[in-house]
Parts: structure tokens; C-alpha cells; sequence
């Protein structure tokens, strides 16, 4: 593995390695770009196989945060942090030991919650940094509703290209966590009918009770005969095994980087499929964050409507240059990382915004 090459294909400004061999912390911070202002990104802790996963894990997740904050057009970049969960990890020390490496980029890169992360974890980063988005702010509100409320205004503008009614529509909802619970009960609200699962079959049953759904194995939700097909799992569940099995018009959910390869939306296209980005679907929580950290905005609901008008035109600029949704999209964010790159690598101190985008 050549790391260099690796940080250079994602275009990356920097890459910390965390470890703190008497508590057990190993990890990576990666901070992509920070062209727009300061670096916003979540933390998670997986178990991951061994370091070059979680490597590729962070590095892939740091990437679509800068493109989630340039498509959102928010006053900040990307980053991300991966923790490796082990028996040998003090699990509260750890995370005050990452409280303080953030806390040591003095504002360059902002944290929070992301997969595996309890309550317990944030109490413990927020005791070692003041850098890290705490969710029991009434001011801030719930991160999960507002990605939440996202997914819904872009599924909405997928399901009016597409002239499907919500109250018609069957929607395969894959993984009912904290977000695609949500989510469903938006749906459930305005008519959809559901089809639900999880990796945990408890608490798909539980959801499927409240919401009067239907559940499937996990492996057979790809199968389901639907208008929307909506991961709001775990990533790379849209590939060469997949894709054949996938009976659904739309494809639109909260998880980060579904697509297996960039190819694999062009795969989409051609069977007539529209994929809604997920860097694009899923911003709500970040729009949430940014505003409220960065701009001191009281109420973001007006921001996460316009998630809409960005589908939108994602959509038809697809169609009019005849690209898959997911190559347009990177084209919109990439365009808007050029302004001010030549300050990108100087490490603008807490909260700075280079000259150029102020």
C-alpha cells in the first residue's frame, strides 16, 4: 500500500494517525479539505478486520463530507474519524483521548456522532474537546431527525420526477437505526406503504409493529418488488451482486457511500434506475450542524427544504447530458472546491473561512 498515492487519489490535505497504546485507541482522523472553512465530520467506531480497512473506511467518508458540504453549499469541508473497536480498548479513556486530538486542530476539524457511538461516548469526547457537536443542546435539536427530514424532501422530488404518489408508494426501507426509523415514520405519515428490515430482526419486528410494515431477511430486501428501494445501513450495498436483484424504480437513502464504484451508478442509469446521491440525501445532519455551530442559525428546517431543489436539478441535469445522477453530482460539489484551492493546505486556524469565501 503505497499512502501516499492513496491520499493523493482522494485528494486529501491530511491524515492523523490516532494511538494511545495504554487505553487502546487506534484510529484515523482524515481531514479532506477544508477549501470552504473548517473541516465537519463524525466519529465511529467499528470492528473493523485490521488498519487498511479502516483506513479506506475513513478515507472514502472524509471525501463525502467535503462533497456533502459543497453540494449543500455550507461554509465548511470534510472530514471524518474511524475508531477500531478490540478487546483491548478502555472504551471511555479512548474516546477522551480522541476528545483531545481533536481538540489539539484547534477548530479544523469539528466531530459528533456517527455509527456505534452511544451518548456515553460524546460525554466522554466532550469532557477533552469543545469541538464536538453535543446532542442533548435543545438549540441544536436531534442530528438524526433533521438527516431525517432530508432523505424525505430528496425522496419527495424523486418520486414527483418519477409521477409516483407517496400514497401509492412501496417503499423497501433497508436498516431501521436511528435515521431510517425516522424516516419511516415520515413515510408511514404521508401514506407510504412499508417494507422493513435490519440486522438486528428485534428491532425491525419492533418497528414493523409501530408502523404497521411488513419485514424481510436482510438478504432479501434487495428482491423486494418496490418504487423505492432506501438503504440507511451500512455502505458499498449497491455492486455486482446486488444490482441484478434490485426491483425498484428509485434508490434513495440515508447511508454513506451505497455505490461499490462510481460505475456502479452508471449501471443504475442504464437500467432506467434513479439513484439519488447520498452525499446529497443525507446532508441534513451536517446542514443542521454547520449552521448551528458555524452560523449561529436557530432554525435549519428552511435549509433542509432546499434539499429538494438540489435533487432536482441533479436530475434533470442528468438527463440533459444523458450522466448517471451520481457523476453530475460530483461535478456540482468538484466545481465548487476550485475557489480558493491555492489556500486550502495552510491550515486555517479556528473557525477561519479562506479569504476567497468569506
Amino acid at each position: 500500500m503505497n499512502l501516499f498515492h492513496l491520499l493523493g487519489d482522494f485528494n486529501h490535505e491530511q491524515l492523523i494517525v490516532l494511538h494511545n497504546r495504554a487505553v487502546g485507541l487506534r484510529g484515523f482522523i482524515a481531514i479532506h479539505d477544508s477549501t470552504r472553512g473548517p473541516a465537519l465530520g463524525g466519529v465511529r467506531i467499528w470492528k473493523y478486520q485490521n488498519e487498511e480497512e479502516a483506513l479506506a473506511d475513513v478515507l472514502k467518508l472524509s471525501r463525502g463530507m467535503t462533497y456533502k458540504a459543497a453540494l449543500a453549499e455550507l461554509p465548511c469541508g470534510g472530514a471524518k474519524a474511524v475508531l477500531m473497536d478490540h478487546d483491548g480498548l478502555q472504551r471511555t479513556a479512548a474516546f477522551e483521548a480522541f476528545g483531545h486530538a481533536v481538540q489539539s486542530l484547534q477548530g479544523r476539524f469539528y466531530t459528533g456522532r456517527d455509527v456505534g457511538i452511544t451518548d456515553a461516548d460524546l460525554q466522554a469526547i466532550a469532557r477533552t474537546t469543545s469541538y464536538v457537536a453535543n446532542e442533548s443542546s435543545p438549540a441544536l435539536g436531534d442530528i438524526s431527525e433533521h438527516t431525517a427530514i432530508g432523505v424525505w424532501h430528496a425522496l419527495r422530488a424523486c418520486l414527483d420526477f418519477a409521477g409516483i404518489s407517496v400514497k401509492k408508494a412501496r417503499v423497501a426501507i433497508q436498516g431501521v437505526g436511528s435515521v431510517g426509523l425516522l424516516l419511516a415514520r415520515i413515510l408511514k405519515r404521508e401514506g407510504a406503504e412499508l417494507v422493513l428490515t435490519d440486522v438486528d430482526a428485534g428491532r425491525a419486528r419492533s418497528a414493523a409493529e409501530e408502523l404497521g410494515a411488513r419485514t424481510v431477511a436482510p438478504d432479501e430486501i434487495y428482491s423486494v418488488d418496490c418504487d423505492v428501494f432506501s438503504p440507511c445501513a451500512l455502505g458499498g450495498i449497491l455492486n455486482d451482486t446486488t444490482l441484478p436483484k434490485l426491483q425498484t424504480h428509485i434508490i434513495c437513502g440515508c447511508a454513506n457511500n451505497q455505490l461499490a464504484s462510481l460505475e456502479t451508478s452508471d449501471a443504475l442509469a442504464q437500467r432506467g434506475i434513479l439513484y439519488a446521491p447520498d452525499y446529497l440525501v443525507n446532508a441534513g445532519g451536517l446542514i443542521r450542524g454547520a449552521e448551528f455551530y458555524l452560523l449561529h442559525r436557530a432554525d435549519s428546517l428552511p435549509s433542509l427544504a432546499r434539499i429538494y431543489d438540489r435533487m432536482t436539478r441533479v436530475i434533470e441535469q442528468a438527463r440533459t447530458n444523458n450522466q448517471a445522477t451520481a457523476r453530475v453530482a460530483d461535478q456540482i460539489a468538484e466545481s465548487r472546491l476550485k475557489v480558493g484551492k491555492t489556500y486550502r493546505d495552510c491550515f486555517w486556524g479556528q473557525a477561519a473561512v479562506p479569504p476567497g469565501n468569506r
